[in-house]
């Protein structure tokens, strides 16, 4: 009986530890999947809710930075 508890015990903490316990008992969402934008100025992509953006003429452009930002309207001047 005692074999079996602590099967059962060792069990438990190999899921435990695969999980990635957080502290609070929450399960981690690192699967979340978020909207790649494209740096007007740059072309690079990255994740839209780190964005710098701007809407000329009903287009919306979408930068990585202010500085990005202030490249691309000096240049369309």
């Amino acid at each position: 009986m005692l074999r079996l508890f602590i099967i059962a015990l060792l069990f438990y903490l190999i899921i435990w530890l695969v999980r990635g316990y957080d502290g609070g008992g929450a399960k981690k969402e690192e699967n979340e999947v978020q909207e790649l934008v494209r740096d007007a100025q740059s072309g690079l992509y990255f994740p839209k809710s780190e964005s710098v953006s701007i809407t000329r003429e009903g287009e919306t452009f979408y930068f990585a930075s202010v500085e990005n930002r202030d490249k691309f309207l000096a240049s369309r001047r």
